[in-house]
């Protein structure tokens, strides 16, 4: 079953946040093991407290989804995603069927 990846939060510094995704797209297999399904600069805040960037990433399967976001390459890249941004949330999700 498929498995997505939405993470969420607003750039407060785009030079560090630069560093990230260059670094970020390489180390989550970007193409080959992950898709990315949307990627949108200014989401529309319809409830909650979300930022205004977010990223949707598709996955084969959840155990794929989780080897990727759980490596240590990637585990290594968080906290500067951390440090560029704000209001920050990711969450892996189950695919339907």
């Amino acid at each position: 079953m498929s498995a997505y990846l939405i993470v969420n939060y607003n750039v407060e510094n785009p030079e560090r946040y630069g560093e990230y995704s260059a670094a970020a797209g390489p180390v989550m297999k970007i193409g080959d093991v992950a898709q990315i399904v949307a990627f949108d600069g200014d989401s529309q805040k319809l409830e909650g407290s979300p930022g205004h960037q977010t990223i949707v990433l598709s996955f084969e399967t959840m155990e794929a989804a989780k080897e990727i976001y759980e490596s240590g390459d990637y585990q290594k890249l968080i906290p500067v995603r951390h440090e560029a941004t704000s209001n920050h949330f990711a969450v892996l999700i189950n695919g339907i069927g």
